[in-house]
């Protein structure tokens, strides 16, 4: 049974309180083209900018809900992560391990037993439950998420396209720092039982922000190894322009967080790959970059944050900085248009690398996984997150876009318990 039930807003918040496809990614620019792995340094894509939002805003209606599928799982992890970058350990069941609902007794969606606690130093309550929420649904349903416009003004586009097909809203909006008003949209979507993620085509220090600059190289893998060096050294006009990128993203949650909102991190996407700056001079040039925004950025006073580690498709070890530093990890990848495969192969491929107490996300995705595929392989992905057009309209069917939103795996902004 898919049980859906407000009871769990406040057993986390006791409980909480306390302590297959060959790896390709792709990005789509404004102009609905599709860029790849071997082709987006030459893609132009333009910069993003922004307008207001307009999504309706009505918070959803949580109640008792039962449809076919499983039900929740019970979170129990350590405390404390292990600082020296070995994948969390925890004290009960894994994170995939979930006790299905069978029925009888209504569940409450997020156990009284939840010790999930956010990498982020002192953590609020929020960032706690939805950690604790997150959990409870890993291995028993996937989220549903989608991209906003990361090149252009039409935010609210593929939303108003997902709700007149299928009278529902995705669970998870994600943005770009580069737009406008990403602060006030994700507001709103919180409000209304929703989630929110950011990510940052953040371009070189030593370039224009946005796509373009994201995708600069300054030549060979230690040639750009060097410039990350420089990037990271304090004093120099290359740190002192990635700090105030930083502090864009800092003054974005800042806002969040004052609403009482919290915020998915998923800074540096596509970890691995060689098209963007933060990735061309390798893992351990990454795992530095990583740990000096984490720093940075908690250190501003950001406490609504959860971390995600975003892999490209062909995830690599090197790149991972360890589970003291991240709440989530995933990869992304972009079958070809009608192509609902599961993706298993990349799925386990980040399961390897973070362990089963972390749950894994498929952060950006072309045509969405099939629900009946996940559930029958066990590709266990937390969430979804479509990119931008033309996926959404062109890559995944009007059948199979009802058949995903309308599924009893798949949960849905309406689905959503309150997590303030």
């Amino acid at each position: 049974m898919k049980t859906i039930w407000p009871l769990g807003l406040s057993l986390c918040v006791a409980a909480c309180g306390s302590a297959d496809s060959g790896g390709q990614s792709m990005e789509g620019g404004s102009d609905g083209s599709i860029v790849s792995d071997a082709a987006i340094a030459e893609s132009g894509a333009p910069q993003p900018d922004g307008r207001t939002e307009g999504l309706d805003a009505t918070a959803a209606e949580v109640g008792t809900q039962t449809e076919t599928g499983a039900g929740p799982l019970e979170a129990s992890v350590a405390d404390a992560s292990p600082a020296d970058g070995s994948p969390r350990t925890d004290s009960g069941p894994s994170a995939e391990s979930g006790t299905p609902d069978t029925g009888g007794t209504p569940d409450t969606g997020v156990k009284s037993s939840c010790s999930a606690v956010p990498v982020t130093p002192n953590a609020t309550q929020q960032a706690k439950n939805v950690l604790c929420y997150l959990y409870s649904q890993y291995g028993n349903h996937i989220l549903s998420g989608q991209e906003e416009d990361a090149g252009g003004t039409a935010y609210d586009v593929e939303f108003d396209y997902i709700y007149q097909t299928t009278g529902k809203y995705p669970v998870i909006r994600s943005f770009d720092a580069n737009n406008a008003g990403v602060g006030s949209r994700c507001l709103t979507q919180w409000d209304a039982n929703g989630l929110c993620m950011l990510g940052y085509h953040m371009g070189a220090p030593d370039q224009p922000d946005g796509y373009d600059g994201a995708m600069y190289s300054h030549g060979t893998e230690a040639q750009n190894s060097a410039f990350i060096d420089t990037v990271l050294t304090a004093g120099t006009s290359d740190n002192t322009v990635f700090n105030q990128r930083l502090d864009n993203v800092v003054s974005q949650v800042q806002q969040v967080q004052a609403g009482g909102g919290v915020m998915i991190m998923r800074l540096f996407h596509e970890a691995g790959g060689t098209w963007f700056w933060w990735s061309m001079g390798g893992g351990a040039q990454y795992v530095r970059i990583w740990e000096y925004a984490f720093n940075y950025i908690t250190g501003k006073g950001i406490t609504a944050a959860i971390w995600l580690l975003p892999y490209d498709g062909s995830p690599d070890a090197s790149f991972y900085p360890g589970s003291n530093k991240v709440d989530l990890a995933g990869a992304d990848n972009y079958n070809a248009a009608y192509d609902y495969a599961p993706m298993t192969s990349i799925f386990d491929a980040v399961k390897t690398i973070a362990g089963t107490t972390i749950p894994i996300v498929l952060h950006e995705n072309g045509p969405i996984p099939d629900p009946t595929q996940l559930q029958s392989t066990k590709t266990n992905w937390l969430f979804f997150n479509t990119w931008t057009a033309p996926y959404p309209e062109n890559d995944t069917s009007v059948a199979e876009l009802k058949t995903v939103y309308t599924s009893s795996y798949v949960i849905t902004r309406d689905e959503m318990p309150s997590l303030k």
